[in-house]
């Protein structure tokens, strides 16, 4: 039996659930430190909301046009590449222009992308 469709989306969705139950379960029965308990309890509760939002996207998005689906996934990266140019690169929170310097990365990867598009 080949799971497609639902099923594979809603056995994908599951197994991450499962398993941080039975790590939770584990957890219980064997005392661990609280120091070290709370930060992996943390982490396994953020892994089950990512693989529910995965999926409840994956339903949203599935039947729309592929206009649709480039445009959150470019809204997507945008964000990401935000997230990541904001931690990853010290200096613009140093200066009097954060945000310009801040967004200036991203708009020079748009124009990279569009001038690597171009014919």
């Amino acid at each position: 039996m080949a799971l497609t469709g639902y099923l594979a989306a809603l056995t994908l969705g599951a197994l991450p659930a499962v398993g941080d139950f039975a790590g939770g379960l584990l957890a219980e029965a064997i005392r661990v430190p609280e120091r070290t308990l709370r930060p992996s309890l943390h982490l396994a509760a953020g892994m089950v909301l990512g693989v529910i939002g995965v999926t409840i996207g994956y339903w949203a998005v599935r039947g729309q046009p592929p206009v649709v689906k480039l445009g959150l996934l470019a809204f997507t990266v945008g964000i990401l590449l935000t997230v990541v140019v904001e931690d990853t690169v010290p200096e613009p929170h140093e200066g009097e222009q954060v945000r310009l310097a801040a967004v200036a990365p991203i708009f020079g990867f748009a124009l990279f992308g569009l001038v690597a598009v171009y014919p």
